[in-house]
This record gives structure tokens, C-alpha cells and sequence, in this order.
């Protein structure tokens, strides 16, 4: 019986795989500062801004990035609320959320655990080679953007 080479994978394929692997090894470096995604995202899209952000905007861009309702992102604000990560205050004529001093501290050790967990996945990968790749991705996904667009 002869071994046949199995097919190199399409881009997707390689692409779906390796944002699987690489996705199982952030939530795992979450999971070691007891942080799910949801909170992660939330915590991110509130660090790249410098001020409070309107709750509508929060509201909007979680749905965008992770299709995560209204609802679940108000209880998420809530939580994140009670850990002492954001003030959220939603009775204000503009409610708004913004990152505590706490919260920007444990986003920063979260942020910098996560970086080094999942650059450990390509550790002695040709840096020409991996800038390459980001900026073929990055191709790909604006082709995508205006192919979901149209």
C-alpha cells in the first residue's frame, strides 16, 4: 500500500486552522487571568479609546465584532462593572463606560500574557516571512469586506 501527499489546503482551510489553534491558545491565556472573550473584547474596544465611550458605541461595536447583542453586552458592562475594570453609568443622560485605573492595569498584564501565549505559535518563523503573511491577510480581508459589502 503506497502513502499518497495529501493536498496542500486551500487559504481558507489553512486560514480557519490556524485561527482555530491560535484562537484555543488566547482564550486559554485568558482563562489563566480567569477572563472570557466577551470581557476581553469589551476591555480591548474600551482601551483603544481616551475617553468614556457612549454606550450605544459599546453596544454597536461588540454586536459587530463578536454578534453579541444588546443585552449580553449590558450585562457584560454590569460584570465588568462589578470587577472593578470599568465605571459604567447607565443612568447618566449619555451613558457611558470607560476602563478604571485597575482596569487599564489588568488589561495591560492580560494583553502582554496573551501576546506571549500566542506569539509562542510562530516562535522561529522568518520575520519576512510572517510580515508576508500579515500583509497577504490583510489583503484578504479587505477583498472580503468589500465582497460582504456589495
Amino acid at each position: 500500500m503506497t502513502e499518497t501527499a495529501m493536498p496542500r489546503p486551500s487559504l481558507g482551510r489553512a486560514l480557519g486552522e490556524a485561527a482555530r489553534k491560535v484562537g484555543k491558545l488566547h482564550r486559554r491565556a485568558l482563562a489563566d487571568f480567569d477572563t472570557g472573550f466577551p470581557e476581553w473584547m469589551l476591555l480591548t474596544l474600551l482601551a483603544e479609546r481616551t475617553s468614556p465611550t457612549p454606550v450605544q458605541i459599546v453596544v454597536a461595536e461588540m454586536n459587530r465584532r463578536m454578534d453579541l447583542p444588546e443585552a449580553a453586552v449590558i450585562s457584560l458592562l454590569k460584570n465588568t462593572a462589578a470587577a472593578g475594570h470599568i465605571t459604567y453609568q447607565p443612568n447618566a443622560p449619555m451613558p457611558t463606560a470607560e476602563l478604571t485605573e485597575e482596569g487599564e492595569a489588568h488589561f495591560a498584564r492580560l494583553y502582554a500574557h496573551a501576546r506571549r501565549t500566542t506569539d509562542a505559535a510562530s516562535d522561529g518563523i522568518d520575520p519576512d516571512l510572517l510580515d508576508a503573511a500579515v500583509t497577504v491577510l490583510l489583503a484578504v480581508d479587505e477583498r472580503a469586506t468589500l465582497l460582504l459589502d456589495s
